[in-house]
């Protein structure tokens, strides 16, 4: 393409090939017995693990195309990936009845694919000799997919009082709950829905004024585990960054943001502190519960151990965690010093993590308690990336 002026290099990449993961505990293939102490008198063992010779490595088959280019006598460059990915195998841990001697064992079963794609481009937006300025940015998006899953085809996870849903069509790690369309603001609307539940003693306890009003799903009047349903999904619908790079003379100007959009978030901590169940402490929106007949609010009324489950997980602790933030900025000056010894000098001072523009309760929106897959999007209070200052120098000898 030598003849084409307007393209400096064009490369286009395809790849094609396999990886596995086995990511569970050591010896999980192997039944094994560990030691336990009985009613404090003598010591014993039991069976700590139901082998299964069979279980394997998952397998994920990969495929990528890419392109580079760059474009304009250097003055744009530009670099896109597309992937699909399919994972076979799937690990999993499975319960079983109590009497085998272990409540859960490893295996193997479903498949899950994921697809999606980035694209970054940069843009020498002026170079004069005593002026240059740089803008890059980038944007992603990616999509998973369970394709199967052995036996009953889903799996629900207990995590930090949250549920998470693994099911055949669904995203992994989506949480499960139910629908709130509100608050009872009177006996009137609370007769109207005429919604109840079934408590523990097998008694029908009907929902009042001051009560969260739950989607009623299978339209039976009672509010009940059939009545879950996806309220959240913790992957993002796109992800990326932006920077811009100025140079004039000696002194460097770097700015750095990242995003996300999309993406839910699971506030544990706030559906601790906003229960209104126990007496611990909460926050002051508890001052805004329901107190009186008409009153419009979506707090709903305060009842010691919440016999209505008006705190149960639903889609009241579930928040957009959307994020604009202003990563990094940095300074750096070039000291033009050369000699024998020295052959060049920089001072910089950066701050990192220094705003974030979003609409989250919480004190981070890019929070997760665990990388692994089904702890994503869950903020259990921990502790939030915070701002940060440096001054530095480099010295070239």
């Amino acid at each position: 393409m030598a003849g084409v002026n307007a393209v400096d290099l064009l490369k286009l990449r395809a790849g094609y090939g396999f990886s596995g993961n086995d990511d569970i505990e050591p010896y999980a293939w192997s039944a094994y017995f560990e030691s336990t102490r009985f009613m404090d008198r003598a010591n014993g063992l039991i069976l700590a693990n139901i082998g299964n010779s069979e279980i394997q490595w998952e397998t994920t088959a990969k495929a990528s195309l890419g392109l580079d280019a760059i474009l304009f006598n250097n003055r744009l460059s530009v670099t896109a990936d597309y992937y699909s990915n399919k994972t076979k195998d799937l690990l999993f841990l499975k319960s079983l009845p109590e009497e085998l001697g272990s409540g859960y064992y490893y295996g193997n079963g479903g498949e899950m694919s994921n697809k999606g794609f980035e694209i970054s481009a940069g843009l020498k937006l002026l170079n004069l000799a005593g002026f240059k300025w740089e803008l890059g940015g980038s944007i992603g998006h990616y999509k998973n997919t369970i394709e199967s899953l052995p036996d009953e085809g889903e799996f629900i996870t207990s995590l930090y009082g949250a549920y998470i849903l693994t099911s055949v069509g669904n995203s992994a790690g989506v949480f499960y709950g139910y629908k709130t369309l509100g608050v009872f603001t009177s006996e009137d609307a609370a007769s109207a829905a005429n919604l109840n539940l079934i408590d523990k003693d097998g008694v029908v306890q009907s929902f009042n004024a001051g009560d969260v009003h739950f989607e009623d799903l299978d339209n039976n009047n009672i509010i009940n585990e059939k009545d879950r349903q996806v309220i959240g999904n913790p992957n993002p619908d796109f992800f990326g960054s932006f920077n811009s790079k100025i140079d004039i003379g000696n002194f460097t100007l770097d700015m750095l943001f990242t995003y996300s959009y999309g993406n839910d978030i699971y506030n544990a901590l706030r559906a601790n502190l906003e229960s209104g169940s126990l007496f611990t402490n909460q926050t002051t929106a508890m001052l805004n519960r329901w107190f009186y007949e008409g009153q419009e609010t979506i707090q709903p009324k305060v009842t010691y151990m919440d016999p209505m489950g008006n705190s149960r997980f639903s889609d009241r602790w579930i928040e957009d965690g959307s994020y604009l933030r202003f990563k990094t900025l940095s300074l750096a000056y070039n000291i033009p010093m050369k000699n024998s010894v020295i052959d060049g000098l920089k001072i910089w001072v950066s701050g990192n993590n220094l705003f974030t523009f979003t609409n989250y309760l919480g004190r981070d929106p890019e929070v997760s308690v665990n990388n692994e897959v089904l702890y994503q999007g869950i903020d259990a209070g921990m502790l939030p990336l915070t701002r940060s200052y440096f001054i530095g120098i480099k010295m070239n000898l």
